[in-house]
């Protein structure tokens, strides 16, 4: 037998040797999908801030998206100035997130639920992405996309 008609009888031998495929077997999974419902908070820095002579703070706070106008009461505890170059964590409505290592989700009205909330408009939450959980409770005056 010539080499030629040697590599076609093994070629038709390992075609007819082939399992088919098995077509009940469990596909190959990919990682987890991530919970639809998770919303991150946004990560912003405060850009300025001013007290008015009616007892409300107002602040700027913003990142590469856009800038949020901030004000809050300032007879409230939680009315605190941001430090200056420091991120702080925005949470909204919508926003449902896990800190590292914690067993619950944070959500805006679990911040509302131990601080206060405002009848101004849509709460805001700020908490520092470094050192402590002493947080700022905000009404939302604007906001103002940068994308645009």
């Amino acid at each position: 037998m010539n080499k030629i008609a040697l590599s076609a009888l093994l070629l038709l031998f390992g075609l007819v040797s082939c399992k088919p495929m098995d077509k009940t077997a469990a596909p190959v999974t990919k990682a987890e999908p991530i919970d639809p419902e998770i919303i991150a908070p946004e990560t912003v820095r405060p850009r300025h801030m001013q007290n008015d002579n009616h007892g409300i703070k107002t602040l700027t706070i913003g990142n590469a998206n856009g800038d949020y106008v901030l004000s809050c009461d300032i007879k409230q505890e939680t009315c605190l100035t941001p430090e200056p170059g420091k991120d702080y964590y925005l949470f909204k409505n919508n926003t449902k997130w896990k800190f590292p290592g914690a067993k619950d989700y944070v959500t805006l009205a679990w911040w509302q639920d131990w601080s206060i909330k405002y009848n101004h408009g849509e709460n805001i939450a700020l908490v520092p992405v470094e050192g402590g959980m002493k947080i700022g409770m905000y009404w939302l005056d604007s906001w103002e996309d940068k994308k645009q």
